[in-house]
């Protein structure tokens, strides 16, 4: 697997959250969708956060940036703070997610850095698919 490094400025999202079993984030995704249809709303990007973990439960985030979810109700605003990243394209579509921050929190050559580990998927205005990634926080 192929990884990059990144550095990047802070930056807020704001989404719908859930804190249940890993089977409920589809419904999330569901949820975000719609709104972005409803609003009209364009983005390129979106994010699903990892806020926890424990006894079988999940705390996640699915969002967009901040300033493209203006009048978004009931939404939870995330500030990702400024830092590096590891980086790397999930291949396999979504099922292969949890393999590819296994690899990258296994990665020898970094020091994790305590920040949110993160989903990035990419799709640009205009294509019918879009790029998964996964960013884990490093020193």
């Amino acid at each position: 697997m192929e990884t990059r490094v990144e550095h990047v400025e802070q930056f807020k999202v704001k989404g719908y959250e859930m804190n249940g079993p890993v089977t409920e984030i589809p419904k999330l995704w569901d949820e975000l969708n719609g709104v972005i249809q409803e609003k009209g709303a364009t983005p390129e990007e979106s994010f699903g956060i990892t806020l926890g973990m424990g006894n079988g439960n999940f705390h996640y985030l699915a969002g967009i940036k901040s300033e493209l979810a203006e009048g978004f109700t009931d939404t939870k605003e995330l500030l990702i703070p400024s830092g590096k990243f590891i980086v790397a394209k999930v291949e396999g579509g979504v099922e292969a997610i949890p393999a590819a921050f296994d690899a990258l929190l296994r990665n020898p050559d970094v020091t994790l850095r305590h920040s949110y580990g993160f989903e990035r998927y990419i799709h640009p205005v205009g294509s019918k698919g879009y790029e998964t990634e996964v960013w884990v926080a490093i020193e």
